[in-house]
């Protein structure tokens, strides 16, 4: 199940016994959850009939509360965040709760959500989707993002121009929860005379996403060649915790977005045609921006940097080599190569 079918569901209100949420975009998700509680249970009913079991939870505590009746309501809604049940799928807890599900009681919806679900785990849950749903909540693109702040901006009287609006969302990054923490201090910020907001202004209040500070090493560093920076900003994101394996995801998909262009480019693609193939939905200026600085490499050698970026992250994972080292080391590779 999509979102959008997700949505469809909501709208109607024939909402399944059963639904299986995951993904890094929580916001979205608790925002679902709360209009599935909306739609079936009355505001004032909400504490009989609302239940949360949260970590580490058996499939035999999952069915007692699921056996519980609504209280002057036709639908109760259980909630399990972090069971663990999903993470080992061999286990006797999954196989007590798969075989649960197939008899819920039609007063039940249970809700899944699983922040720690892989993605390509989703296939051994057909079942659950086969009468219900599985929704993966995954970053909105960017374009989409865009015209939510942008929507947010015009409700509180501001006004943006386009490139500083997607310079808002780059420097603020892709969670829903981050950025309209970051759009409501920036209206607080411009007071109520100010209408226009400037590049200043965002400069001024926006807490830069580790997402925007590691695509400055990689298009300010790592492609001017200056690898003393790239590195000692690397040691600034090492020492405030930042993922190690998050850092090497967003270097690897600035290299693999730069081969991406050069194919397309080759293949006779206008700008426009080639954002339909980024699954991050870039603007325009950041893809012009990368067909020019593909033009500087072969393709030979862009591939044999995606491919070095991906061993790299599978030994990362492994524990065959240090996660920063890993990262270290591929963004040494990248600086020495250019």
């Amino acid at each position: 199940m999509t979102v959008e079918e997700l949505n469809t569901v909501l709208k109607n209100g024939a909402i399944p016994n059963v639904l299986f949420f995951f993904g890094e975009e929580e916001y979205l998700l608790e925002n679902k959850i709360k209009a599935v509680i909306k739609r079936l249970i009355p505001g004032d009913l909400i504490q009989l009939n609302y239940s949360v079991l949260d970590e580490n939870v058996t499939a035999d505590e999952i069915e007692a509360v699921c056996g519980m009746l609504p209280q002057l309501c036709g639908r109760r809604v259980v909630l399990v965040k972090n069971s663990g049940i999903f993470e080992n799928l061999n286990n006797s807890d999954f196989k007590k709760i798969k075989e649960y599900i197939m008899q819920l009681p039609e007063y039940i919806c249970l809700v899944f959500w699983e922040q720690r679900f892989e993605s390509k785990k989703a296939k051994s849950l057909k079942f659950i989707d086969d009468i219900g749903g599985v929704v993966e909540f995954k970053f909105m693109p960017v374009n989409k993002l865009e015209l939510w702040i942008e929507k947010k901006l015009e409700n509180a009287g501001k006004r943006i121009i386009a490139r500083d609006l997607s310079y808002f969302v780059r420097e603020s990054g892709q969670s829903m929860a981050k950025l309209e923490t970051e759009c409501e201090k920036l209206i607080m910020y411009m007071g109520d005379t100010r209408r226009k907001v400037t590049r200043e202004d965002i400069d001024a209040v926006v807490d830069r996403a580790i997402e925007a500070r590691v695509y400055d090493v990689f298009s300010k560093y790592i492609l001017g060649g200056r690898g003393g920076k790239a590195m000692e900003q690397l040691a600034r994101l090492k020492a405030e915790n930042a993922s190690a394996a998050a850092v090497m995801s967003i270097i690897l998909d600035q290299v693999y977005e730069l081969l991406l262009c050069k194919l397309l480019k080759s293949d006779g693609l206008s700008v426009n045609e080639m954002l339909k193939y980024f699954d991050r939905q870039p603007p325009v200026f950041a893809v012009k921006k990368n067909i020019e600085s593909s033009a500087r490499f072969n393709e030979a050698y862009l591939k044999r940097m995606v491919d070095k970026g991906l061993k790299y992250t599978i030994d990362m994972k492994s524990g065959k080599i240090d996660m920063w080292d890993a990262v270290e080391l591929y963004v040494s590779e990248l600086v020495h190569s250019i």
